[in-house]
């Protein structure tokens, strides 16, 4: 799917500050050196020589909102950029359909004022929501770079966005996938024969310690809780194999649980101390009790106000002598495109050193190189106490929180007055490149490969070997 340059934002010849209006997407993309400069009145370093009366114009405080405008404008752009993941975040097959072109068949702008009103309004109210669609807009469809607006401007203004233009009202018409999950019967096989899993075997805490897809299973601090679904009355869920329109109340709660399930990305911004982007979702697992049913169990939820479908294959479990573990493969479907991935669940935030040799080989067996599984950082639970017991929602939601922090040190910003340097905070993020930061964020991810304390067989390298 490619950028779209400027939704709904008519293109001009050159960026000539607050006054001449917003410039086009590509020129932003293009020169945005030329864009801040030219609010500025000179080039950025010297920006604090400006006149006292053009640091505090109403013009130049203006700015930042109507560049907010144009950002959002760029809406249609982000959102055909985005995809979804285990967090189901879309694969870059996306970027091909619309091939770096502008399709405004795709797009319905009155349907923002229309049906997205309250949703549009409050993310025009947020820099941090507008900052997010425009930051997407320039990935080109790139996954790795979406995931790593998420990191830095995810919010949940941002989500109903998504949510409402996308799937609810279809503003942006990027959907070509048919809505919801795979059935026991046509779900995609697993690259090796199931082992038993039941909801009790599941239960409790446990935390990801290996993941296969880089995009999707590698974040830190990953910890997974499962308990007992919660009594509940049937709810209506559409049965394969039932008539079209046509849906069935179903009482699940023999088969499900509970799961809340937690993670966190670094979040680096300009002019801000290192923070932390934590998330927590709730979702209700059911496990499949169909005859001859290709998956273990199935769940769906919401990631960034998009919806996912996952099947789960347990196909992998710790021998009687060994440290506690579980093999997950998994596949899943959003509206825009399908996905796959793999992890390791331990009772402990480290690795299950004495079972890695059965690791290894169930991941060979499988058709994956161990050796190329990332080591998920979870250096975060390190002597924490158990946390509650998770709230019961039906669909997962994300709810993010982000710890205090200390102050940045000293920048060259320092010199200037609080509303020009947020204007030109503003102005940086809304005209970065996001690339660099993604690349630094995945960069960070450690594959097993890197991890001398095991061979290549899994098996722990003596002290004395380790180089």
């Amino acid at each position: 799917m490619g950028c779209i340059a400027a939704a709904f934002v008519p293109a001009q010849p050159a960026c000539r500050g607050a006054s001449s209006g917003p410039a086009s997407a590509r020129r932003l993309r293009e020169q945005p050196q030329c864009c801040l400069t030219d609010l500025l009145g000179s080039s950025a370093e010297s920006c604090a020589a400006a006149p006292p009366a053009m640091r505090n114009a109403p013009a130049a405080r203006g700015w930042a909102d109507t560049l907010r405008g144009s950002a959002l404008s760029l809406a249609a752009a982000g959102m055909l950029l985005l995809g979804d993941s285990q967090l189901a975040l879309a694969e870059n097959e996306l970027a091909d359909l619309a091939g770096g072109e502008f399709h405004s068949e795709l797009v319905n702008p009155e349907c923002f004022a229309t049906s997205c009103k309250a949703a549009t309004t409050a993310c025009a109210e947020n820099r941090d929501c507008t900052k997010g669609l425009a930051c997407t807009a320039k990935c080109m469809g790139d996954a790795q770079c979406t995931v790593g607006c998420f990191a830095r401007y995810g919010n949940k203004d941002l989500d109903n966005m998504l949510q409402c233009s996308i799937e609810d009202a279809a503003c942006i018409k990027i959907a070509i996938m048919e809505p919801g999950g795979d059935g026991p019967l046509t779900a995609p096989l697993p690259p090796k024969a199931l082992v038993k899993a039941t909801p009790a075997s599941m239960g409790g805490k446990w935390y990801k310690v290996l993941g296969f897809n880089p995009n999707y299973d590698c974040f830190d601090c990953q910890r997974n809780t499962f308990e007992a679904q919660k009594a509940r009355p049937a709810s209506n869920t559409r049965v394969e194999g039932a008539p079209q329109g046509r849906e069935i109340a179903i009482d699940v709660g023999s088969t499900g649980v509970d799961v809340e399930v937690e993670y966190a990305m670094p979040r680096t911004r300009i002019d801000q101390a290192p923070q932390t982007f934590r998330s927590t979702l709730h979702e209700t697992l059911q496990f499949d009790n169909t005859p001859g049913s290709r998956r273990t169990a199935h769940t769906e939820g919401k990631m960034f106000g998009l919806t996912f479908w996952e099947n789960w294959y347990v196909i992998g479990a710790n021998k009687v002598n060994e440290p506690q573990f579980r093999f997950v493969y998994y596949t899943g479907k959003t509206l825009q495109n399908r996905y796959e991935g793999a992890f390791v669940y331990s009772r402990t935030p480290e690795l299950p050193r004495d079972a890695m040799p059965s690791i290894y080989k169930i991941a060979r067996e499988a058709g994956m190189d161990p050796t190329r599984f990332c080591c998920v950082d979870n250096k975060c639970f390190s002597g924490e106490q158990s946390a509650q017991a998770p709230l019961f929602t039906p669909v997962a939601e994300a709810a993010e929180s982000l710890p205090s922090t200390a102050a940045p040190g000293r920048s060259a910003l320092d010199i200037l007055p609080p509303s020009l340097r947020r204007v030109v905070v503003d102005a940086a993020e809304y005209l970065e490149d996001p690339r660099p930061a993604s690349v630094e964020l995945f960069g960070k991810q450690r594959q097993m490969v890197q991890v001398r304390e095991f061979d290549a067989n899994g098996y722990r390298v003596p002290l004395d070997r380790i180089n």
